[in-house]
């Protein structure tokens, strides 16, 4: 730069008048409030991105049918996400399987999730959870699957209307409350569906014990067994008087013949065959350590009827007794009562055993049970609860005659119960499409972690957006220095 030049711009900069200090202050005050308007957009959309995933998303979804067309019991399953959609949010249609078992996709911790839950899964492999706040509810037991797979019945649900009994519809998310045949809203549980679907079996009991037990100190809750017609809204009592609810064993409570008409009922030790009107064949006591295998045990034919005999401990037993319990399985004629030959299965080795019905006719499907790492029976267990609070893994099995098994459903150790629609068990429609879980449509739960994340992420985020815009700004004035 010549003298004469330099000189010519600093007659000309002289000529100028300052820019006022206030502009230079609010130009300032501008950019740093366009620099917060930014940030607060962005968390916004971020947030707002996470509520939009709370919604049904088609984009998420599976395709809307199963592999091959027909719907089939899924060969695997995997733990639902925390935050898993619910039946009522985005129902799944007909269900191929329930399940519920632990962990935080099957059991939530309070105060940010229901600790009771069930998982749904759909024709297209779709999870939705049921959600019981927090009630322990367990799948085949609590909430049961209807033969066709389109309801689920359980004795309550969180947002519908108090009811003895709620069902359900898996295609439409809505609920349906059945009035206890008192014409209350207490109490029961659902036992079993009939075949035909036309007709629920359930306990019914009084909201509050009417005394107490000298023996156990427990309260007394009289229970009875009723069956509630879905059609007609009818209710028909068939067992008055079963015996305290706390020693009901729920696993082996009663079972329908393949024609609904009959019904087999377990009263402690001894087991009843009663017609829908409540009328009693025969009776027969089975002794101590045999129970009626499950809700499946009518073979096909109506002719038998499958009991499992317990060979091992039965009180006062640690994990490695439970585990080495043997289950032989025999039979009673169904006409009779009187003991009956039947298709030959091994013994099975579990906590417990189960069955839910027959594959094709021939093959008995059962869930295994194995014991929880540091579970105890003690003296006073009655095995009412063999397949609920000591359970630390569930299997679902088909035993062949002869021998042998197949396991059906591959799921994790988390998975503690499971139960199946009856026309595809009977069907033999197995080893259906396994997809793994989606994460969206999620419930608004999928907050509590996002939220967080987005406010550290934005914490990391905007210091190192200033800083690099500083350092820039330095080097940009380096370089003006270096050119001037």
């Amino acid at each position: 730069m010549t003298e004469n030049l330099r000189a010519a711009l600093a007659e000309l900069a002289d000529q100028m008048s300052p820019p006022p200090v206030d502009d230079v202050w609010r130009a300032g005050r501008r950019m740093r409030r366009r620099d917060r308007l930014r940030t607060v957009t962005r968390l916004t959309a971020v947030v707002a991105v996470a509520v939009c995933l709370t919604l049904p998303a088609p984009w998420y979804r599976p395709p809307a049918q199963p592999f091959g067309g027909e719907a089939a019991v899924p060969a695997r399953v995997w733990t639902p996400w925390m935050w898993q959609a619910s039946v009522g949010q985005d129902p799944p249609g007909s269900a191929t399987l329930l399940f519920s078992g632990d962990g935080l996709g099957l059991h939530g911790a309070d105060p940010f999730d229901h600790e009771g839950k069930v998982a749904a899964v759909g024709r297209d492999g779709a999870y939705r959870m049921l959600l019981y706040g927090g009630g322990e509810t367990v799948a085949g037991e609590g909430v049961l699957i209807s033969p066709d797979g389109r309801s689920v019945v359980q004795h309550f649900l969180p947002g519908a209307a108090d009811g003895w009994l709620v069902v359900t519809d898996l295609t439409t998310g809505q609920n349906r409350t059945i009035a206890a045949p008192d014409g209350g809203t207490c109490c029961g549980e659902p036992v079993a569906w009939a075949p035909d679907g036309g007709a629920v079996l359930a306990t019914h009991r009084p909201a509050q014990p009417i005394g107490i037990d000298p023996v156990t100190g427990e309260g007394i809750t009289p229970t009875r067994l009723v069956l509630h017609d879905l059609t007609t809204g009818v209710n028909r009592v068939l067992v008055d008087g079963l015996e305290n609810r706390s020693g009901l064993r729920t696993a082996s409570l009663a079972a329908f013949s393949s024609d609904s008409a009959r019904i087999a009922v377990s009263q402690g030790s001894r087991v009843s065959l009663v017609d829908r009107t409540g009328t009693v064949a025969w009776t027969r006591d089975l002794g101590p350590g045999r129970y009626l295998a499950g809700l499946g045990a009518f073979s096909p034919d109506g002719r038998r009827i499958a009991t499992v005999t317990l060979d091992g401990c039965r009180h006062e037993c640690d994990t490695t007794a439970l585990a080495a319990r043997t289950w032989r399985f025999g039979y009673l004629d169904s006409a009779s009562g009187l003991d009956a030959d039947g298709p030959t299965f091994g013994p099975v080795t579990a906590l417990a055993v189960r069955a839910l019905g027959w594959r094709l006719g021939t093959d008995l499907v059962v869930l295994t049970y194995q014991p929880e790492a540091g579970s105890w029976q003690t003296a006073d267990d009655d095995g009412s609860t063999d397949t609920w609070w000591e359970v630390g893994d569930a299997t679902l099995v088909a035993l062949r005659p002869g021998g042998g098994s197949e396991v059906l459903v591959d799921s994790p150790g988390e998975v503690l119960a499971m139960d199946v629609p009856r026309e595809l068990l009977e069907s033999g429609r197995f080893g259906g499409p396994a997809r793994q879980p989606a994460p969206f449509p999620a419930r608004p739960l999928i907050l509590v972690p996002a939220i967080p994340l987005v406010v550290v992420l934005s914490g990391i985020a905007v210091p190192v957006v200033l800083w690099a815009r500083r350092r820039r700004r330095r080097l940009d004035g380096i370089d003006g220095l270096r050119g001037g």
